[in-house]
């Protein structure tokens, strides 16, 4: 038997210190019998532990049990994956004016041949018009969403906001994106070569020819 599983989890993720057995089976949506069950084996992790009064069952929590924070940061990636696969979801079926840029823009336009490193990290960067930012903040808000203007935190994923008068958009298996020639101009503005070669494998855009040009011109 193992003692991770949908309740255990659930069981950890919102138990409160103090409460009843039935407040938290009530608040998880399981049986009472099968929470008391699970909370009795999570007992003898000593993750938790029952006190009776009268004829409540109180749970108590140990802060400072191996278990109950591995449970901890088990829910901490959990929670990370389903909202990020909730984030994406969401684009999919939005009616906002957005678009993905910049590193984002360019693991979309890639498939993924090139991952950047603030999308591995789950932090996406997104263009919106500005009379409908507000709007996109409070849907993101009713999400429980992360998000951010200016400054990078430690919540994952991280929408980055980035407000904009106008915009022209494309849109790859549903996702709208800048356009391949925007993107293409901005890898050159940072000299992004290996990205450009990326692209140009899967557009046959014609950039390797001009780049020989380019180099072998300022060369001479």
């Amino acid at each position: 038997m193992t003692i991770i599983n949908e309740i255990t989890i659930k069981i950890i993720r919102n138990v409160k210190d103090g409460e009843s057995i039935r407040s938290l089976a009530n608040k998880i949506g399981f049986a009472y019998s099968a929470v008391y069950g699970w909370i009795l084996e999570l007992e003898k992790y000593e993750a938790i532990r029952i006190i009776r009064k009268g004829n409540k069952n109180i749970i108590k929590i140990n802060n400072n049990n191996v278990i109950y924070n591995k449970f901890r940061e088990l829910d901490n990636v959990v929670s990370v994956i389903d909202k990020n696969n909730e984030f994406w979801k969401f684009i999919k079926n939005t009616k906002l004016r957005i678009r993905f840029v910049m590193g984002t823009a360019i693991t979309i336009w890639t498939k993924g041949g090139f991952i950047t490193g603030d999308f591995y990290d789950k932090i996406y960067f997104l263009e919106a018009v500005k009379k409908e930012v507000n709007l996109l903040k409070k849907v993101l808000d009713e999400r429980n969403m992360a998000w951010t203007e200016n400054k990078l935190t430690n919540k994952r994923p991280l929408v980055y906001i980035i407000p904009k008068k106008e915009f022209k958009v494309e849109y790859i298996d549903n996702l709208p994106v800048m356009p391949l020639r925007e993107l293409v101009d901005y890898c050159k503005e940072l000299y992004l070569d290996n990205i450009l070669e990326q692209l140009d494998l899967l557009y046959s855009l014609g950039l390797n020819k001009k780049y020989s040009e380019v180099y072998t011109n300022y060369e001479c």
